[in-house]
């Protein structure tokens, strides 16, 4: 099924802040895989994954469901929990 929003995600994300909640965690050598969905703006509902370092020491579980905001500055995205 294909995205017909015309303001869908095609790979990357503008430059700014999305409030967003983490959907799955999953530990990685020395790092944790989220998948986070936003919230609100244009790009409401769209999921992005990614690697971060950032929660390393924390539970994989503890984390889903947590509300969160994606910071996206030069194509780099970082999670402020």
């Amino acid at each position: 099924m294909s995205d017909e929003r015309e303001s869908a995600l095609d790979g990357q994300l503008p430059d700014g802040r999305y409030d967003a909640f983490i959907l799955s965690a999953e530990s990685r050598a020395d790092a944790v895989a989220v998948s986070c969905a936003i919230t609100t703006g244009p790009h409401r509902g769209d999921v992005v994954d990614l690697v971060s370092t950032q929660f390393a020491t924390r539970d994989p579980i503890a984390l889903i469901g947590r509300p969160c905001t994606l910071v996206v500055r030069g194509g780099e995205i970082r999670i402020d929990p």
